[in-house]
């Protein structure tokens, strides 16, 4: 498999907005509070064209044979009561078809080399709990639990 990692261009935001989709999806096993309306919402087209053209943002593609099967979307995080720069790890998504065969450590190693281009000294995610596959993936990526993030209905 010949895998390209490209930056993403403003224009990709429906890529996007596409691979995106299925993480979405695939979400809604651990969330039943997602809104599967928002991605094609106002404010959904918003962020997706923030993701790609934003300032303290970059976005990575992974192509196999000019079709796009995986991203990634990172920002600069600023915690403000921390002392390290962290670089977050808004989204990432591989197409189901193409789990599982090294494409999201590509991804990661070239969140990598972009944060360490902005100076940055941690990356940080959020995952569901739920999602011991991401959680895994993570892990095997040198991440470790910092954090629990907890909801309550009211």
């Amino acid at each position: 498999m010949d895998i390209i990692i490209k930056s993403a261009k403003s224009k990709d935001w429906k890529i996007i907005q596409r691979l995106n989709d299925q993480v979405i999806l695939n979400d809604l096993e651990n969330d039943d509070d997602i809104d599967l309306n928002w991605s094609a919402s106002e404010e959904g087209i918003k962020s997706y064209q923030e993701i790609v053209g934003g300032d303290n943002r970059k976005c990575y593609i992974a192509y196999l044979n000019n079709e796009p099967i995986g991203f990634v979307a990172l920002s600069i995080k600023d915690f403000g009561y921390r002392k390290s720069k962290y670089i977050e790890i808004e989204k990432m998504g591989v197409d189901q078809e193409f789990r599982s065969k090294g494409i999201g450590k590509m991804l990661m190693d070239e969140s990598i080399r972009w944060a360490k281009e902005q100076k940055a000294t941690k990356l940080y995610v959020s995952a569901y709990w739920g999602n011991k596959r991401a959680r895994d993936f993570y892990k095997k990526n040198g991440f470790y639990e910092s954090g629990v993030e907890m909801d309550k209905k009211i």
